[in-house]
Formats: C-alpha cells, structure tokens, sequence
C-alpha cells in the first residue's frame, strides 16, 4: 500500500541522506550513554532502558522540530538536538521529569499540516490523528493543545492551494472534539504562572522571531513533489508552534516548559543559526 494514500505527514527517515544517519547515529550514542548513566545510578537496568530510550527520542524529536521549523537550516537542526543534551542532565535521578513526548509529537503534525515539507497535504487519517491526540492531552494536560490541532487544519484549507472542504471538516471535527472535551473535563483551573519560566519562552520567542523574518525565502523542496515549499506556510507553522509553546507555558507554568523542551532546542537553535548568518 503506498504510504502517501494513509497519511500525507509521514516523513520516513532516508538513511542515504548523510543528515539522517548523523541523527540516527547521535540517537543511538544518546540512549547507549543515557542507559549506562541511570543504570550505574542505582535505576535499575530495564528502568534506565526505558528512560534513555525516551531520553534518545526527545533529543531526536528536537532535531525533527528544527527541521520543520527551518527547512533550510539543517545545522540548526543538529545544534537543536545538541541543546537537547544539557537538558537530559536536568532530567536525571532526582531532578524533573522528561519533555511530553506525546505532546511533541503533536507540534511536529501541527508544523507539517501547515509547512508541508512532505510536499502534499494531510489526509483524513491524519487529521483525525491530530484532533484524538490534541483532545487526549487537552484531558490530560491543557486545552491549548486541541486548540493547536484545530487551527492547524483549518488554516491549512485557507492557505494556497485552498481547499474550503478541508476547513469545513476541520471544523465540524474541531466542534465535535471540543464538545468532547466539555463534557469530559473536569473543570480544574490551571496552576499560579511561574514568571521565570514565561520570561525564558518570551526570550527564546524573540529570538526564534528571527527565524520567522528569515522565512520570507525558502529554498527546500517538497519531499514528494520537489516543488519549492511556501514561505507563508512555513511562517504559519513557526508562529502556531510559538504560540502552542508560549500557550502551554501560560496554562501549565514551568510544567510546561519542561514539556515542549525539545520544542524551546529547536526554536533557541532556529533563531540563533539565522543570527550567526546573517
């Protein structure tokens, strides 16, 4: 079955590309180092196995991140994953927990419904992929999240190549996930701002605004069709990750933060590689 009639978001990792096999390299090196360091720690063997695995994806999803948010800067994608590593060292024994990997990988749908680096758009699979997982971590953690699925597939149909169906289904999926969510929730407030962490995402969200300046001129192609990727959808899936980011800090304080770190790498790495640039 071709891959393209299920889902427009999936993006295979080609090893024959030298960049995928550097990140599946330094993806591997992470997990072996991370499991050997919890182990050694007194985790327990399968314990660590399971955390340096988790470990190894946040770092990878940071790298990916970078790559969606920048499609032409693939050293920032790398310096992204690198400013992943300090981060794992805040997550060992004792200190706080690892980046919400689910919610990550919800950013990486957002960006890709939007940018369309795979060079075609995402299919009704994909969008009922993006509104369950958006409603289940609105349950679980902030509505922010479903509001970012949400909008996603309706500015998707109202970016060019427009599709007004695509946003009258994202709509009625969009109302029928709400609704979900309305009559699930449990009405729980969100917990007192934590000023310190806001004011670190409002200084990486200035310097990521570089990166959105800089986008005005895209020079990578779809992966399938080789068509030059729209600048004004990638800068829609840039400024939707931001304010996802900066929602989710607003709504969950330093949770938050520590939630979409690999997201925080990937923009700090975006915005800096387009200032040593330019």
């Amino acid at each position: 079955m071709d891959l393209r009639h299920v889902s427009g978001l999936a993006r295979p990792i080609d090893l024959s590309f030298p960049t995928n096999r550097w990140i599946s390299a330094l993806t591997l090196a992470v997990f072996v180092v991370a499991w050997v360091w919890r182990g050694l720690a007194g985790a327990g063997w399968l314990a660590a196995g399971g955390w340096a695995a988790l470990a190894a994806i946040a770092v990878f999803l940071a790298w990916a991140l970078a790559r969606e948010l920048d499609p032409d800067r693939d050293l920032a994608a790398f310096a992204a994953a690198g400013f992943m590593l300090p981060g794992l060292l805040l997550a060992g024994p004792g200190w706080i927990a690892l980046p919400d990997l689910a919610a990550l990988f919800l950013v990486l749908l957002v960006a890709r419904v939007l940018n369309r680096t795979t060079g075609v758009g995402a299919t009704v699979p994909d969008a009922l992929i993006v509104l369950g997982l958006g409603l289940w971590l609105a349950l679980a953690s902030t509505p922010v999240y479903l509001a970012a699925g949400i909008a996603a597939l309706v500015i998707d149909g109202l970016l060019p190549p427009r599709e007004a169906r695509r946003s009258l289904l994202a709509v009625a999926g969009g109302t029928a996930a709400v609704l979900l969510f309305v009559f699930t929730a449990d009405g729980s407030m969100k917990p007192p701002l934590h000023l310190i962490s806001l004011a670190a995402a409002l200084v990486i969200a200035g310097l990521f605004a570089v990166a959105i300046r800089g986008a005005g001129r895209i020079d990578s192609v779809g992966d399938d069709d080789g068509k030059p990727l729209s600048p004004l959808r990638v800068r829609a899936a840039q400024v939707l990750a931001l304010a996802t980011g900066l929602g989710v800090v607003l709504w969950n304080g330093s949770a938050g933060l520590i939630a979409l770190l690999p997201l925080w790498a990937a923009m700090t790495a975006a915005g800096a590689h387009r200032m040593a640039r330019e």
